[in-house]
């Protein structure tokens, strides 16, 4: 997650937040990409800011 963050930053992009979602695994596990998938990834809320 701190990576995504910090590419984010070195784009230009301020205020950046990254909040897992509720019903993360959930949302992994309908994806039928096997038993335990979603122990490597999640399903997130990213806002972040561009100045102008």
């Amino acid at each position: 997650m701190e990576e995504l963050k910090k590419m984010l930053q070195c784009s230009g992009f301020v205020d950046v937040r990254i909040d897992s979602k509720e019903n993360s695994d959930d949302i992994i596990r309908s994806w039928n990409f096997g038993d335990g998938v979603e122990q490597m990834v999640f399903s997130a809320y990213i806002t972040a800011f561009k100045p102008v």
